[in-house]
């Protein structure tokens, strides 16, 4: 199942073993740099490219900073520290120091809402 937003709006069953969570409001999502927030525990980055809205950890896999700061253009976020570049939709990384991906989750819409399908918080997933 893609980690994004078909289009707006979207829904999608939550995967099992997570349950859906807001985060913010489709408003709050600007195209040109990630919106921050929190939900369950976690720490988010959530990215909007046209109708898709992506959610990812918000920590680079390199050294697992914070990507406050990040760049986002052509598809593509690249992480503020070490300048690692990840794809918008999926997470996948693009170009080092890297070799892992961003972890990416279930999002869906509802009444404005983008909610994150996570894991219980004390599952330590």
């Amino acid at each position: 199942m893609p980690a994004e937003t078909p289009d707006l709006p979207g829904t999608h069953e939550a995967p099992q073993g997570t349950r859906w969570h807001p985060v913010c409001s489709v408003k709050d999502v600007d195209e040109e740099e990630p919106f921050f927030g929190a939900a369950a525990g976690r720490e988010l980055m959530i990215i909007r490219q046209g109708a898709r809205i992506t959610v990812f950890d918000d920590h680079c896999p390199h050294v697992g900073s914070s990507m406050v700061g990040a760049v986002v253009e052509d598809g593509q976020v690249e992480c503020p520290l070490h300048g690692a570049c990840f794809d918008t939709s999926s997470g996948a990384v693009l170009d080092g120091p890297t070799t892992e991906d961003l972890v990416c989750h279930p999002v869906r819409i509802v009444a404005d809402q983008v909610e994150v399908a996570l894991p219980p918080a004390d599952s330590g997933a």
